[in-house]
């Protein structure tokens, strides 16, 4: 289920809204948010991320860990079984944002503690 997109000008009443329907039908499931810190006196870098499952209306949050370039789309497609081929278009969006803070990576990449799955390593928030 798609839901419309309403443009609205300033000078607009509740009478004249325009709905616009989107085509097609919705290909991007998930949307990864990713902060990176990089401990510059050790040389290593640390990500955590927090992963939008659109059509459940859900969170995952992967907890701060070690990685650096790809590691958190790979830990994130591993933990969700998503295997894209080649040539198709992914349904994960991926967003990054590098050169954080290690307490705002810290902070994004925590939960409650109660929905936290040790097996495949991410919180699931409601």
């Amino acid at each position: 289920m798609t839901k419309p997109i309403v443009n609205i000008d300033k000078d607009d009443s509740l009478v004249s809204i325009n709905i616009i329907e989107p085509k097609g039908e919705r290909k991007i499931k998930y949307i990864s948010t990713t902060k990176t810190w990089h401990d510059e006196v050790n040389g290593n870098t640390y990500f955590s991320s927090r992963v939008e499952d659109v059509e459940r209306d859900v969170t995952y949050v992967f907890p701060f860990q070690y990685g650096y370039g790809d590691q958190s789309e790979y830990v994130v497609k591993k933990a969700l079984g998503i295997k894209d081929k080649i040539g198709e278009k992914s349904i994960i969006k991926f967003i990054k944002i590098e050169n954080c803070l290690e307490e705002e990576v810290e902070q994004h990449g925590q939960g409650n503690e109660e929905n936290y799955f040790s097996e495949l390593g991410y919180y699931y928030q409601d």
